[in-house]
Formats: C-alpha cells, structure tokens, sequence
C-alpha cells in the first residue's frame, strides 16, 4: 500500500519510534533546560499539537489551501519541533513558513507576499509586512528538515484501502458520510504525533475502524442490528487478512480518543496568551 513510501525520505529519515520521538524531544528539553525556559512536558507537547493545528487551518482557510497543503504543513511543524524549541522562535512566522513551503511541495503555489499578507491578516501582532522574514525562515526550515519534503499522507491509503473492502465483500463498500467522517478524522490525526510514528496505512486503518467498528451503528440508525454486526464482523475479517498491523491500530485509536477529549477541554485564548507571555513577554489578560 503506498508503494513508494516504502522507500521514501519519510519512512528512512522521518519515522520515529516512539522511543526515539521521547529521545529527540528530550534533546530539545535539554536545551530548554540550559535557558531556563523547560515546559515542554508530555501534556503541553500535546497541547501544543492542537493549538498548530489551528493555527495551520486558520491561515490555510484564507489562502483557500486543498487540505493535502495544510497536511504538508502540519507535518513540516511536527518535524521542525523535534528539533527546535518553540521558545527559540518566533512560533506563527514558522507555521506561515511551512505553509509557503508546503504550497509549493504540493505544487500550489503561493507568491510570498501574498503569505505574507495574510499570516499578517490573521496574526498582525506576530507577522511583519516584510517577505523576507519568511524566505530567512524557509532556508532554517529546510535545513532542520534535512531538505526532505516529499510527504507521504493517509489520504491515498483511505482510497486504496476502500477499494480493496469493495473487492472484498460489497456489503464493505462505504456510504458518503462514512467515507466523509474518516477523511475528517484523518484531518484530525495531523494534531497527534501519528503521522512521526506510523505508515500513512496505518492511520488510515486507524480511523476506518473507529467509523465502522464505533460510529457505524449511529451512521446507519435505519439498518438492524444483526446487519450493523455483521458488517462489522466483515471489516474485522478483512482487516485480519490484510496484513495490517492490528496492535497499532488498537494503539492508535486510544491516541485519537485521547485527541478528542483533550480537544474538548482545550482553550485556544489561554494558550494564546501563554505563547505571548513566554515568547514575547506580554500581557493580554
């Protein structure tokens, strides 16, 4: 599945463990600590996970990006963070910078100064007018990223992977608001660290199983029972042929139930005026 991300720069040079994710983190928790600046636990990291997703969309929406760009960006951010502090930098010139240069990974390109202006429409306390500040970003940005851009996403592996349930068995075949509600949950993913630790298939499976296997039931409410159950008795038959992973995708699905109660609680203003205070110094209380 996604043959070619077996051998891609994501899988050999961007696919952590989480072992290894814990290790690199802590690395920038050393620098953080040498500051005097160390908050960068386990909780915020997820917080913070959330509060790029925002941002990434907030400014994706008012350049009128296909989500594929956003995804790239998102997955840009992630990287570039297991490397940087975000107390290094200025936090919302770098998810501008990322989506300039998502834009034109994905081959959509966006002229930087219309970047510019609108990171400045959405953030003006943070983004100069000046263009060149994102193209200083793009060269730091590219070297964290080790000059590999190539982004592999779950997207292609949810068609393929419906395709293959058709083939299967027809009665797999999903509806428009089954295949709708796993392509937003797959958006939704890119707030975890799934895409640094997993193959795009495994997250696509992932969010395939928590539409059939727990959402199914109140998708379809006129089906009867006994038909819900033995739909969901097939999708686990096909998924125990496929080769899939299952243990990850069990994993998996805490993690985005996790998302999700965490995005409940989530304050997108405190946590604004905290970037504020610890970067800049400010108070907007």
């Amino acid at each position: 599945m996604s043959a070619d991300y077996w051998a891609s720069s994501q899988r050999h040079h961007w696919q952590f463990t989480r072992e290894s994710l814990a290790k690199a983190r802590a690395q920038v928790n050393e620098n953080e600590r040498a500051s005097g600046t160390l908050v960068n636990d386990v909780e915020n990291n997820r917080q913070m996970k959330i509060y790029f997703h925002i941002l990434i969309r907030q400014l994706g929406r008012q350049l009128n990006l296909r989500q594929r760009v956003m995804a790239t960006a998102e997955v840009y951010c992630s990287r570039f963070f297991t490397r940087v502090s975000i107390y290094e930098v200025n936090i919302y010139m770098i998810v501008a910078t990322c989506v300039y240069v998502a834009c034109k990974t994905e081959e959509y390109p966006q002229h930087i100064r219309t970047v510019t202006s609108e990171a400045r429409n959405v953030w003006p306390d943070f983004v100069t007018h000046d263009p060149t500040k994102i193209a200083e970003c793009e060269f730091y940005l590219i070297e964290e990223l080790d000059s590999y851009l190539i982004v592999y996403h779950p997207y292609r592996s949810l068609m393929q992977l419906t395709q293959a349930m058709t083939k299967y068995n027809p009665q797999l075949t999903l509806v428009m608001e089954e295949l709708q509600n796993t392509w937003s949950m797959i958006n939704d993913s890119y707030a975890t660290d799934l895409l640094l630790l997993h193959p795009p298939h495994i997250i696509a499976a992932t969010c395939l199983y928590m539409i059939m296997v727990l959402k199914s039931p109140l998708i379809r409410p006129s089906k009867p029972p006994d038909s819900v159950k033995a739909r969901i008795e097939l999708f686990a038959a096909f998924l125990g042929n496929s080769g899939i992973d299952l243990e990850r995708i069990v994993e998996n699905v805490q993690e985005m139930i996790s998302l999700y109660m965490r995005w409940e609680n989530f304050n997108e203003t405190k946590y604004k005026n905290g970037f504020v205070k610890l970067l800049f110094g400010l108070s907007r209380e």
